[in-house]
């Protein structure tokens, strides 16, 4: 059934299409009694099978409208009307990480703003959600300056609706798409990572590390081909944070970090390093460290700082003074030569 402006979900009068995300229609609704907008997203209209789809739905929405995290739009409804499966979730004027993309990204902008997305992400994990469908378009900046990672429940959501999670194929954008998510190989929050550090690396490069032309070639590039040096593709990263890539997008889950936390940490270490550099003294390197810190400051200037400039009057006198104390010595040793 097609939806039009004007019409009624449940309680929530839609106002107007706002976006897709996949097979995901996004509206702007109304809530007449609570006087506010939310957000609607309708699933795509094919119910495999009924019932079980209804019941699988209903204990996935309630799952992700438990979460309650500053970086998680919170889900505050959900229903099914006339065969429309939608989700109703807090609504947040602004746009998305996609209208940021296109060019490398400086790696401070970068780690700022995956910071609050890994935080949502370690906070979902701790209660056993795994996003699956971790990605640019659902990475919401506000007009505010708030970021929070959307979609949480969806991917799971829409693999039913379309009988994917039931046919053992993978569900989620295949260009940010763990190996292990798409051969549905015991999916943790280690695709979860991945698909973080996916999003790193366009945001630092410009581009996705794997394209393709079909979903089909993606996917199979995720799992079997080397992951093309970021350095490669931007010449001015860091070393420190391309090997931070390198971790991130591991092949195997266990290779990479722990957790998205630990990831974007480790990303931060490595743009400090890079910026305050290694403090060469006499015999090597003896440490790093911020401005202002005993490492960074106190070796740092003692081994670098040039001592203060002289000016030619200065040379001037020291060379009259030189000359006055020679005179002197000169004279004292002949009076002494003269009383032997």
């Amino acid at each position: 059934m097609p939806i039009v402006p004007g019409q009624n979900l449940g309680s929530y009068e839609v106002v107007e299409e706002i976006g897709r995300d996949g097979t995901v229609t996004v509206y702007k609704g109304y809530h007449a009694g609570l006087t506010r907008h939310v957000t609607i997203k309708v699933l795509p209209v094919f119910h495999p099978d009924g019932p079980s789809f209804r019941a699988r739905f209903q204990r996935e929405a309630k799952t992700v409208a438990r979460l309650r995290h500053p970086n998680i739009p919170s889900v505050y409804d959900y229903g099914d009307q006339d065969d429309v499966t939608y989700l109703i979730s807090e609504h947040l004027d602004g746009g998305t990480l996609v209208e940021h993309l296109g060019a490398p990204m400086p790696p401070e902008i970068c780690a700022g703003i995956l910071r609050p997305i890994a935080s949502a992400l370690d906070y979902a994990h701790s209660l056993g959600i795994v996003h699956r469908d971790v990605k640019p378009s659902s990475v919401l900046m506000t007009g505010d300056g708030r970021i929070l990672l959307a979609n949480f429940g969806i991917a799971r959501i829409v693999g039913d609706v379309k009988g994917l999670s039931q046919g053992g194929l993978s569900v989620g954008t295949p260009e940010y798409m763990a190996p292990e998510q798409a051969m549905e190989d015991n999916v943790g929050p280690a695709a979860d990572v991945y698909s973080l550090a996916v999003v790193a690396y366009q945001m630092l490069t410009g581009d996705v590390p794997y394209s393709g032309e079909t979903p089909l070639a993606i996917i199979l590039a995720h799992i079997h081909n080397p992951l093309p040096l970021p350095r490669d593709r931007n010449p001015d990263l860091p070393e420190a944070v391309q090997d931070v890539l390198v971790k991130g997008l591991a092949k195997q889950p266990e290779g990479r970090y722990q957790s998205a936390g630990e990831f974007v940490e480790a990303l931060g270490q490595a743009l400090a390093e890079d910026r305050n550099g290694p403090i060469a003294v006499a015999g090597g390197v003896i440490g790093t460290g911020p401005p202002g810190s005993a490492a960074a400051s106190g070796v740092r200037h003692a081994a670098h700082e040039p001592g203060p400039k002289l000016r030619p009057v200065d040379l001037i006198v020291a060379a009259c003074l030189g000359i006055v104390a020679m005179v002197v010595v000169a004279v004292l040793l002949l009076g002494a030569r003269g009383q032997v």
